[in-house]
Parts: structure tokens; sequence; C-alpha cells
């Protein structure tokens, strides 16, 4: 087990709750911005409706959402002896994306050497999609389609959407629209950025309405934000690795709105993570540290990582971003939990998480101790929870630190 030397020795049992089973949403709402939204601030707690989140946004502010885009990364096929296997596709390890990291379900039916085919139709031609271990040690797998089509076409073909281990119910043509934004962009995404759901034309024609400034980041949401927490507390716990892009425009836009003292708002836990490591990444590239956009999980509570300001870093990422062709790329691997200290987000848009979660310990580093008073209010009125849930608008106990 990889243990962080800076993460603090934080007990997991502090971030446990009772969720009923039934509290769980297993089916989206009829429309998307009719959720609930919680409104958590300053101590005290308001209940509205998704579709009114413009009049509770401050202004002027910055909202950042995450425009990854979910693939259909599970595939099903079945070998000579009748066996079903199923490969969920984790991350692509080519450009072609014809090499991946997977997991494999039934895994000892699939044997070294053997290929997997299904067939079908594209574009009225009979296609196919082959899989075979390309590294059976490493977990990695070789997808090869064949009838002249790409790798992305197959999956769109032969793939159904990665709905979470928790919804325990076989996939709808429903989800294939609905466990996606409506912004969403960049294909490479196996879980949604749920947080983002909630959003609507409608609503977001409301922002523009009101003044409020959008910008997008991607992050690429994989299977490890549903892994389990075994560990007894943080500092033992192996937190996973997303990969991120950030634009120059996000950046100018985040260097203005700490200038001007203003807010920056982050749809979701995803977009949370890639905001906050930035600082990390700024200080890394001034260090003259080797692949600066690598962000450990224990970075937030490094000292070495605490010699400049959000402002100095954030010059610095841009900066390196100029001379990379506008974009930065990287992974993060930040352990966002009590005792981090938040250096770009005054408020937070995210969904009701799972007990004992590392999004559970991101909401308590945000709010403090108020995440069980939050967490008891949406019981006590019927908030649904998880991925298809309901919604809220956190303001966080540091709000102002980082300007």
């Amino acid at each position: 087990m990889i243990q962080p030397s800076f993460i603090p020795l934080y007990p997991f049992e502090k971030l446990h709750y009772d969720l009923p089973e039934d509290r769980i949403a297993v089916h989206p709402l009829p429309q998307r911005d009719h959720s609930k939204l919680l409104i958590y601030q300053g101590g005290t707690i308001q209940d509205s409706h998704f579709y009114d989140i413009p009049g509770y946004l401050p202004t002027p502010s910055l909202l950042v959402g995450n425009n990854t885009k979910v693939i259909p990364a599970r595939l099903q096929f079945e070998n000579a002896n009748g066996n079903t296997i199923e490969i969920f596709l984790l991350e692509p390890l080519t450009p072609e994306q014809t090499i991946w990291t997977a997991m494999v379900g039934n895994r000892r039916k699939f044997k070294e050497g053997e290929k997997l085919e299904q067939t079908g139709i594209y574009d009225s031609q009979t296609v196919a999609l082959q899989v075979a271990w390309e590294s059976r040690h490493d977990n990695k797998i070789r997808l090869t389609p064949l009838g002249g089509i790409t790798v992305p076409e197959a999956l769109q073909l032969f793939g159904k959407v990665p709905l979470p281990p928790y919804i325990k119910r076989e996939l709808t043509a429903d989800d294939i629209n609905r466990y996606q934004t409506v912004f969403a962009e960049v294909e490479g995404a196996v879980a949604a950025p749920t947080a983002s759901l909630h959003f609507t034309e409608e609503v977001i024609a409301k922002l523009i309405e009101k003044g409020i400034e959008q910008q997008y980041l991607t992050l690429h949401v994989g299977a490890g934000t549903f892994k389990p927490v075994t560990a007894d507390n943080a500092a033992n716990h192996e937190m996973h690795k997303e990969r991120f892009q950030v634009n120059s425009a996000l950046l100018h836009a985040l260097i203005a709105r700490l200038d001007a003292g203003e807010n920056i708002i982050a749809t979701g836990t995803t977009t949370m993570r890639v905001l906050e490591s930035l600082h990390y990444v700024g200080e890394r590239i001034h260090a003259g540290k080797a692949n600066p956009t690598e962000i450990s999980a224990d970075s937030g509570f490094d000292p070495e990582n605490h010699n400049l300001t959000i402002r100095e870093s954030l010059d610095a990422v841009l900066r390196y971003s100029e001379k990379n062709g506008g974009v930065i790329n990287g992974n993060t691997a930040i352990f966002i939990l009590p005792g981090f200290r938040f250096r770009l987000c005054s408020g937070l848009i995210t969904n009701f998480h799972q007990p004992g979660s590392t999004l559970i310990a991101l909401v308590a580093a945000f709010t403090g101790e108020d995440w069980r008073n939050v967490y008891a209010h949406a019981l006590k009125k019927d908030y649904r929870f998880l991925s298809y849930g309901d919604s809220s608008l956190l303001h966080g106990v540091q709000s102002g630190l980082s300007y």
C-alpha cells in the first residue's frame, strides 16, 4: 500500500453516516433541472430546486464545469466455450485507442492468446471488434476494429454506458442521454461528472443572462471515483489518478477573478480537484520539477508546495501553457480532506456522496463539521442521493482565504 508521506492520519470513521438503500436514486428524474437543491452558507441551510440555481450564485462570479464525455466503456463478448467475458475499459494507452488498461469480468475464462469478437452493421457495412490480451499481467487489452471503422466508432456500436456499481439494474435507452451532461464534449470518461447532470440549456441561458461567466476544463472521470475505502485512515488509502486538460482561456479567467476578489464556483468534485491542483502545478513549474503536471495525493500537505501565492502560481501555469500550445495536460491524484487549504474555490455544486468515501472527505474539508448537518438535513427532507440524485450548492468555510 502506498503511504504518502504528508497525508494526515485522518480516520475514515469520521466520514460515515447511515444511508438507507431506498435513498439511492436508481433512475434520473424526468426533467434534469427539477432536482432538489440544498444551499449551504455560513451554517444556514435552504431548500430550493436546481432550475433556480442562477438566483443563488453570487454575481459576479466564475462558474467552472467539466466537459468530459462518458464513453460506452462496457463491452461484452462470448468465448468459444460460451462464457461471457465483460471488458470495462479504464484508460487508453495509445492515440488510436487500440490498447487500454481494463478490468475484466470472468477473467480466468479469458485465456492468453485468445481472441474474442463481436460483429454488427455500421453505415450499411458489416464490421467487427476483436479483443485480446496485450499483457494479462498488467491488465492491458488490445482492441482491433475490422471492416473500416475506428475504435471510437466500434465502441459506439458495441459498447454500453457504464452505470455506477450501486445502480443495480439493467441499462435503459434513457441512460444513454441522461448519464451525460448537456455540455459533454471531450470523450474519455468512464463515469459522469454527476454534479453537472442537472444543467439544462435553459439554466445555462439564465446564467448567461445574469452575467455569470462560464468556463470549462476536462477531467476524465475514472472508475477509481467509486473505489471503496478499505483503509482505517487517509494516510493508508491509495488515491486514484485521473487525466485532466486546462486551456489558457480558463487560466486567464481564473486570474481575472482572483485579481478582482470575485468568486470561483466549481461544478463538481472533479472540477474542484483540477482547480485546486493548479496551484501545485505552478509550484512544481516554479521549482523546476520534472513532469510538473503530475500531481500526487499529498500535494496539498507537502510543505514544499507553499512557497508561492496563488497568483504567482497561476502565472507560472499560464506561461507554461502558452509554451505548450495554450493547454496543459496532466494527471492528478490530489487528496482533499480535512486540513486541506483551498486556494481557488469559494463554492461547490455537488451531489450527495457515499458514506466514508473520499468525496465525503472533500466535502468535509470544504464545509467543516457542518457537512453532517447538511447530510442530516438532506436525509430528513427526502433528498435523493448519489449519481442520479439531487444537488447542493455549498459555500466553503475557508471562502476568502484564496484571495
